[in-house]
């Protein structure tokens, strides 16, 4: 029998389905990098700029003004406020030994951008239980000193606005934290130039300096100067060396001061850095004084929170003498060529800051130079030891240089 045919198949019965085709390969894992986090980090910084700006007008707020933190209050107490003729004011501190301990050597400290005299309190407590009588002054518009009258206004630069604009947000960011910088600052302070009657300009300060230090009747004085407070100290002792018998420099520098003062300057982030007690803290820490307490940065924040006092340390950075040249300065005069020099110098911040204070060395070559164990605010972390260093140093002051130096209130008189 011929073989049957095998069944058609029914009219509704659907073929068989093709199998599914095999899903594509799965793409390869792209490694994180610092373009792909850019815009979580950006929104981020916007919602808590944001909310840093919008929650003082939303939450209560007092009419008065809070009160400083109790380290600030008990400074403020112990100092005053000099008022000079012509203005501006200075504040000023002093600790002065017993009587009976008293050392002829009397030490004058002018602190450097944004440190103030409140940075001093410490050294200035350890030199008088040493029997040097000392004192602190705060250059116009710095630390506690009122805010000097309003100088021609100078007109705004927008390099830094510029720079955010063309090279990211976080261009800042990521440069303060591989360098410990804060970037736009040379910019900023060569792009927007400072009336030459400015309060904050070195000459300027150096005659407030004068009015202080004749108001005082402290003088003739061993100079202290820190961090940025190089040239106006230096345009003071060159002015009156009679009223100097020894000038100590403290991580001094005329362009490189310790504080990003530029911060203040950058829209936003300014208002952020002064309302957060956290980014205060953590600027301070990376720049300035790395083992700074919680307690003495919310001092430091609350000083810098009075009226236009973010704003003069500004103002103060943008009138530094970037020109100023220390060995020039030391040539200037037999008098000042003649006066005693010490460096003190942080040998733990930085290579970078090491070759600084190495430059130092070269425009200084017959100072006394030694590297100490704190910072770039070491008045801060290493203050026994700069206390101690400081006092060896006045107290080994030439007699012959002392007598010379006891002329100062006849000339004085003269002028």
């Amino acid at each position: 029998m011929p073989a049957a045919d095998p069944p058609a198949p029914a009219p509704d019965q659907a073929p068989p389905p093709h199998p599914p085709p095999p899903p594509p390969p799965s793409p390869r894992p792209r490694p994180l990098s610092l373009a792909s986090a850019l815009p979580f980090w950006f929104y981020l910084a916007a919602a808590v700029s944001l909310l840093a700006l919008l929650l003082p007008h939303v939450l209560p707020s007092s009419s008065h003004a809070p009160l400083p933190p109790p380290l600030l209050r008990r400074h403020l107490a112990a100092g005053r406020v000099l008022k000079l003729d012509p203005s501006p004011g200075l504040f000023a501190v002093s600790s002065e030994p017993a009587p009976a301990a008293a050392s002829p050597h009397r030490v004058l400290i002018l602190p450097g951008l944004a440190a103030g005299s409140f940075s001093f309190r410490r050294v200035l407590s350890s030199l008088s239980a040493r029997g040097v009588p000392a004192a602190a002054l705060d250059l116009p518009g710095q630390g506690l000193s009122p805010t000097p009258p309003a100088a021609a206004a100078a007109p705004a630069s927008a390099s830094a606005l510029r720079e955010i604009m063309d090279r990211g947000v976080f261009h800042a960011f990521e440069h303060l934290v591989q360098t410990g910088e804060v970037p736009y600052q040379e910019a900023a302070a060569a792009g927007t130039p400072t009336p030459a009657s400015s309060p904050y300009t070195p000459a300027e300060a150096a005659a407030a300096v004068a009015r202080a230090v004749e108001a005082l009747g402290v003088a003739p004085v061993h100079l202290v100067l820190h961090d940025s407070a190089l040239a106006a100290g230096a345009a003071f002792v060159a002015a009156n060396p009679a009223a100097v018998r020894s000038v100590t420099l403290i991580d001094t520098t005329a362009s490189l001061p310790a504080f990003p003062a530029a911060v203040f300057d950058v829209p936003v982030l300014g208002k952020l850095v002064l309302r957060v007690p956290a980014l205060f803290r953590g600027l301070v820490r990376l720049c300035c004084a790395r083992r700074m307490g919680a307690e003495e940065a919310e001092a430091h924040l609350a000083a810098m929170r009075g009226e236009g006092r973010a704003q003069g340390v500004v103002e103060a950075w943008k009138a530094m003498n970037h020109s100023f040249e220390l060995g020039e300065w030391r040539r200037s005069s037999e008098e000042v060529a003649r006066l005693p020099v010490m460096v003190l110098w942080s040998g733990t911040w930085s290579d970078k800051w090491i070759d600084e204070g190495k430059k130092v060395v070269a425009a200084l070559p017959d100072a006394k130079f030694v590297y100490h164990s704190g910072g770039r605010w070491p008045q801060e972390e290493a203050y026994e030891e700069i206390s101690e260093l400081i006092t060896e140093f006045v107290t080994s002051t030439p007699a012959s240089l002392e007598q010379q130096s006891e002329e100062y209130p006849s000339q004085h008189a003269d002028h």
